[in-house]
């Protein structure tokens, strides 16, 4: 990458596309209420016959749950216990017992068919309850893995150039904290539907013992749950402000950990942990914050519901004249309600707190996709045979810096060696770059064989594309993953050809051939033979067009020779585009474009070119430390 590019990934990260939703005000009702919406449609969309399942399980868990509850004062009456002039609960037991005569059972048996019946509905409860954990597993799981991959798709679609503004670690941020915490709150999304489905099954069996008193809970809730929505206002900010403390935390550890070889070198490791503890210690901050909140806002609930409660008896008692056994079966609905709604404020706490990973998740999404490769019309490129050009190529890399290529000309033949040579900054990486079809000209044009290179047909171009970069990457996986992560339909054959062309037999003198494992970026492996696998792994591909950039620069001079001697013998089925520093590298070239301030200022075969040494060609040659 040229130091353009590199200072893009750097300063230009931030640089973000405007968000419509960011003009209005963090943590307002409107924009809360958008953001739920979003969720919940998102939750259906996603997962609706998961969700749908798991729903009807918590209906099922209420219904057997409520209805057991309902049986108590029948069995009561069964025993013994006169309930009929109780009002609602006398002749709500009054009509229970018509039933039962009219079955035909024995009263004898009435009390013992009944506690069946009590036994049996706990037993359906505890089936359904377990059902839906499974469920909401299910569901959640379902949920968070599609999330996942529809942004990870979209990040691997995303414009090269977009990506490159971007850190690395913001991507992966929300690939893994940012879903977890999304996981996280679709269980507490769930766990409230579920509270909310047993709240309204045990406020119909209130409303059936008295109507009255369960109107004036369900006011009082109503008033509760109004004076709450501050504190949901406050916990949802706690949650956006974690998520950009959680991004800071992942985009230093991966940037550090990257750079920890040079961090122990330089000895700077206390310095990098009084760094980290920074961080960590804003995050840990922010999460306390967001605990207090919660559990202010739980307390203030509960201690309002005790007070509620305390009223509707006092006022059943005194008021509406209820009878005690309503009132003890009330209390009985009413212990067993104000837990759930406890629980049910508890959850929608916690799934307003982790929300805005949700929102962060969709947003990465949606501006990948806004900056996705165009595919509109994709067009395939004829397979390499006469040549590339370059006609008055411009480029920048954003619009208020300086143009890294300035009407820039050349032509790549075909079946030839073209070397790229100049000073750092020069643009060589960007040509590649655009030449591969991942970076797109804004001004001139790109032709293969006459068809001109466009972001429609980049894809279909890439394919006949090897590409050996300066900074070798492996997978921590073995040297055959490697190998076949670029042709998966390779054989043991195939292998063996790329490996002996790319000088890289050593690999069949580790501990386990083609199976060792290379380890975390192939830090296992020395540089040069790193760069000889990737090498492999590029001409496993049978490309139409090599691009080789800095390819060899790692690499002793008797290993570089052999590739250099194997490249030479590739012209006759490939196209070899170099960017090399080395002159062994550069003399093997048949065409050689120097290049200065985003134009050619010289080219040539190396005997014309090496035969100027005053001459520009001449300077950079010495710079890079070329002989003549």
């Amino acid at each position: 990458m040229p130091a353009s590019a590199n200072e893009s990934s750097t300063v230009c990260h931030e640089d973000v596309r405007q968000d419509p939703e960011a003009t209005a005000v963090p943590g307002t009702p409107g924009r809360l209420l958008d953001s739920i919406g979003r969720y919940a449609s998102s939750l259906i969309t996603i997962s609706r016959w998961e969700l749908l399942l798991t729903v009807a399980l918590m209906t099922l868990t209420s219904l057997t749950e409520g209805l057991g509850v309902a049986l108590l004062f029948p069995i009561l009456q069964v025993a013994g216990l006169n309930m009929t002039n109780e009002g609602h609960v006398g002749h709500y037991t009054g009509e229970v017992q018509k039933l039962l005569r009219h079955s035909g059972l024995r009263p004898s048996l009435w009390l013992a068919t009944m506690l069946m019946a009590f036994m049996l509905l706990m037993a359906l409860r505890s089936l359904f309850n377990s059902a839906q954990s499974v469920g909401t597993l299910n569901t959640v799981l379902k949920y968070e893995m599609t999330l996942s991959q529809q942004l990870y798709q979209a990040i691997i679609s995303a414009d090269w150039l977009f990506l490159v503004r971007r850190r690395s670690s913001d991507f992966t941020h929300v690939l893994t904290a940012e879903l977890s915490r999304v996981a996280t709150a679709t269980y507490q999304f769930i766990g409230f539907l579920a509270s909310a489905t047993l709240v309204t099954v045990y406020g119909a069996l209130a409303m059936k013992l008295s109507a009255g008193t369960t109107l004036i809970v369900l006011a009082a809730g109503t008033i509760l749950m109004s004076v709450s929505r501050g504190w949901m206002r406050v916990i949802h900010e706690s949650g956006m402000a974690l998520s950009e403390n959680m991004r800071a935390i992942y985009s230093s550890a991966t940037e550090h950990l990257q750079s920890l070889k040079s961090i122990k070198t330089y000895d700077t490791q206390r310095a990098d942990l009084k760094m980290f503890r920074s961080l960590e210690g804003a995050t840990l901050k922010e999460n306390l914050r967001a605990a207090k909140n919660q559990a202010a806002a739980s307390f203030w609930f509960e201690s309002g519901s005790l007070l509620i409660l305390a009223g509707v008896i006092f006022f059943s008692l005194h008021i509406l004249r209820v009878g005690a056994a309503s009132i003890l079966l009330l209390l009985a609905v009413f212990t067993r309600l104000m837990p759930r709604l406890a629980t049910g404020n508890s959850q929608i706490q916690a799934f307003l707190s982790d929300l805005p990973a949700f929102e962060n998740v969709m947003k990465v999404t949606r501006e990948c996709r806004e900056h996705a490769e165009s595919l509109t019309g994709a067009s395939a490129v004829p397979a390499l045979r006469h040549e590339i050009r370059l006609e008055s190529v411009c480029f920048k890399y954003e619009p208020q810096r300086s143009s890294v290529l300035d009407c820039l000309s050349l032509t790549i033949v075909a079946g030839q060696i073209t070397a790229i040579v100049g000073s750092s900054g020069a643009g060589k990486s960007t040509i590649a770059d655009l030449v591969n079809g991942l970076l797109t000209v804004r001004e001139g044009r790109i032709l293969i064989d006459g068809v001109e290179l466009t972001p429609q047909n980049g894809h279909a171009w890439r394919r006949q594309v090897g590409y050996v970069a300066q900074d070798t990457v492996l997978f921590h996986n073995t040297v055959r993953a490697n190998l076949l992560w670029a042709r998966p339909d390779a054989t043991g054959k195939d292998l063996e050809n790329a490996l002996s062309l790319s000088a890289a037999e050593f690999v069949f003198d580790l501990p386990g051939g083609l199976d060792t494992v290379v380890g975390d970026r192939g830090v296992l492996l020395s540089n040069g033979q790193r760069q000889r696998i990737a090498l492999a792994r590029a001409l496993l591909r049978n490309p139409s067009l090599l691009i080789l950039d800095e390819a060899t620069n790692s690499l002793d001079l008797e290993n570089e020779q052999r590739i250099l001697d194997a490249i030479a013998q590739l012209k006759s089925r490939s196209t070899i585009l170099m960017i090399a520093h080395r002159a062994s590298a550069i003399q093997r070239a048949d065409m050689i474009y120097v290049i200065e301030g985003g134009r050619v200022v010289d080219s040539g075969a190396w005997s014309s070119l090496s035969s100027q040494p005053s001459g520009r060609a001449g300077l950079i040659f010495r710079v890079q430390g070329a002989p003549f």
